[in-house]
């Protein structure tokens, strides 16, 4: 067993994003040098690893996400259209920011839109 570190980690955690920070969306796009969804506004740039991410989002932006068509390769389309059905399934389900503390429901995996098992 491994003694206790003595050090901390500080580990950042995201922050909401406020309402119609994407109002000058250009395009959305997959970097498949990154695996990131890149979101290109006219003054600024936001990248996600993870599709989980895109909760961040007001209700505004990830609508806008969701009409929005995301460009990629068509070797990565797959990878690239996780990010378009995250968005899809967060407005689906009302998960932006502010709304997603109300609901008991998971999001991203087996149990998609359903009630979590007891366990």
């Amino acid at each position: 067993m491994w003694p206790p570190t003595k050090q901390t980690k500080t580990i950042p955690l995201l922050k909401d994003l406020s309402d119609n920070n994407l109002k000058d969306l250009q395009f959305w796009m997959y970097d498949p040098v990154t695996g990131q969804a890149v979101i290109v506004c006219e003054h600024k740039e936001y990248r996600f690893a993870n599709v989980k991410d895109l909760m961040l989002f007001e209700e505004n932006d990830i609508k806008l996400l969701r009409r929005t068509q995301i460009r990629s390769d068509p070797m990565y389309e797959v990878c690239a259209k996780s990010f378009t059905v995250g968005s899809a399934q967060i407005t689906l389900f009302k998960l932006w920011s502010r709304q997603r503390g109300s609901v008991e429901t998971h999001l991203f995996g087996p149990y998609v839109g359903s009630k979590l098992p007891d366990t």
